[in-house]
């Protein structure tokens, strides 16, 4: 199981994530806000451009309230950002 770093990137922005003021010389972080309120945060590698593998996917996908198949569909676009914010709060993330 691997992910495009980029494609990643560009999905979680159109699903609700925006780019942190918190910066790192090398990583990207990503927030989840939803109704002015930041829920929770992701991160990516500057050098995202690559493939992201399985530890990657798994941790990204525990920090994004999903399962790992979950996170893929979120990633490449099965999963709407509707879809998202219905098992987010399903689950109580927000």
């Amino acid at each position: 199981m691997v992910a495009n770093g980029k494609k990643a990137y560009q999905s979680l922005k159109k699903k609700g994530f925006s780019d942190s003021v918190s910066k790192s010389d090398d990583h990207k972080y990503l927030e989840f806000v939803h109704d002015g309120k930041i829920h929770f945060y992701t991160k990516l590698s500057h050098g995202s451009k690559k493939d992201l593998g399985l530890p990657l996917i798994t941790q990204m996908a525990l920090q994004c309230k999903l399962s790992k198949k979950e996170f893929m569909d979120l990633v490449n676009c099965p999963l709407s950002k509707e879809r998202y914010l219905e098992i987010l709060k399903e689950r109580g993330a927000i």
